[in-house]
């Protein structure tokens, strides 16, 4: 199993995962994904009204609501991808501990995406979007020690 500890700092649009080769070391940008849906608004993203029903006393008919927003269906979708690509670098053996930093709705999202295994190396989450600072900023803002001392 890789040393490697991957810093991954998420919102609905972006998605950076730095990499630190010790504990106390300085990070990396090593990737960047984008989901630039996440940013439009929702008369972008639908091109249909919503779906019409017919009352069950009347001849009323009203608009339907779907259940999830576009947003967050997109939030979704952009989740799985990241769920999907630290899946891939885990069989990789690219890293062996996670930290995951997003704010908080997204980061229960991305709770849900992530697959026990990856899920089972994650060792530190903050729910900050802390995906716009740089390499420099970011690890000011992390604890100075990014995994407990092994026993």
């Amino acid at each position: 199993m890789s040393k490697t500890i991957w810093i991954v700092v998420a919102n609905r649009v972006t998605a950076r995962i730095f990499a630190a080769e010790s504990p106390l070391g300085a990070i990396d940008e090593v990737e960047t994904l984008l989901h630039l849906q996440g940013r439009m608004l929702d008369e972008n993203l639908v091109t249909d009204k919503p779906g019409r029903t017919t009352d069950r006393v009347g001849f009323g008919r009203s608009a339907t609501d779907p259940d999830t927003s576009q947003h967050d269906h997109e939030a979704t979708v952009f989740a799985a991808e990241i769920a999907t690509t630290l899946a891939k670098a885990r069989n990789d053996a690219r890293y062996g501990t996670l930290v995951l930093a997003a704010p908080p709705a997204f980061l229960g999202v991305l709770r849900k995406a992530i697959d026990a295994q990856t899920r089972s190396l994650v060792t530190l989450e903050l729910d900050k979007d802390l995906a716009a600072l740089d390499a420099r900023a970011l690890r000011s803002r992390l604890p100075e020690r990014l995994v407990r001392a092994e026993a």
